[in-house]
């Protein structure tokens, strides 16, 4: 079990920072592929653009409306799977989608990821955390 302070303290440091200065956010001359989520529970919006050359991302924008949970997903999305193939783009997707339920992701993590598994002891926030990584897999052709 993971050491909660310290899983709150990362929490925080990552959805804070990712809120308040939310990268890759300009939308994209020549997007390849584009998806927009909505959580009607709540309102959060994401619109995620992507562009794909030779078979890998090799540029996205992560344009969220929301709570700070969201937003963060997005922003850190969009630093993780620049440069990924679309099937590590949707690996780590997966990824994420079970530290937020609280499962065991399976793979090792990057922190910024791991810093969402807070959110598996808020079940009315968990959607928030995934809206962007939905977004990126309609994008991809894969939603």
């Amino acid at each position: 079990m993971p050491d909660l302070s310290a899983l709150d303290q990362l929490y925080r440091e990552v959805v804070l920072e990712h809120y308040r200065n939310p990268r890759n956010r300009e939308p994209l001359a020549h997007p390849t592929g584009s998806g927009r989520v909505s959580n009607p529970v709540c309102g959060d919006q994401v619109h995620v653009e992507v562009e794909v050359v030779d078979g890998r991302i090799a540029r996205v924008s992560s344009r969220a409306r929301g709570c700070s949970i969201a937003v963060a997903s997005g922003s850190v999305m969009t630093e993780l799977v620049q440069d990924a193939t679309p099937a590590a783009a949707l690996d780590q997707s997966e990824s994420l989608a079970r530290v937020v339920r609280g499962e065991s992701p399976g793979t090792e993590l990057d922190p910024r990821v791991r810093a969402f598994g807070r959110v598996a002891t808020l079940p009315s926030r968990q959607r928030c955390a995934t809206l962007a990584w939905e977004a990126l897999a309609e994008a991809l052709g894969k939603g």
